[in-house]
């Protein structure tokens, strides 16, 4: 047999656990999602918004992405 045969015929470790935490990554988010679907008052500087919790959430991990990366990039210059 050759060694293409032998790994078609039986899964890396490596690979099965990535899977498995891929899996579990993916049910924890949904649980996330499922759980924040209730809307909320939002407040604003001049106005208050109802709208969906994990759509602020959302909103405000990709904002303190975005000034972690603006950040960052004043740091190195």
């Amino acid at each position: 047999m050759s060694d293409q045969n032998l790994k078609r015929e039986g899964r890396d470790p490596r690979e099965v656990a990535r899977l498995i935490g891929a899996l579990v990554l993916l049910g924890l988010l949904i649980a996330f999602v499922i759980d924040n679907t209730r809307e909320v008052k939002v407040g604003f500087v001049f106005f208050d918004h109802k709208t969906h919790m994990i759509y602020v959430l959302v909103v405000t991990a990709l904002v303190g992405v975005v000034l972690d990366r603006l950040w960052q990039r004043r740091r190195r210059h």
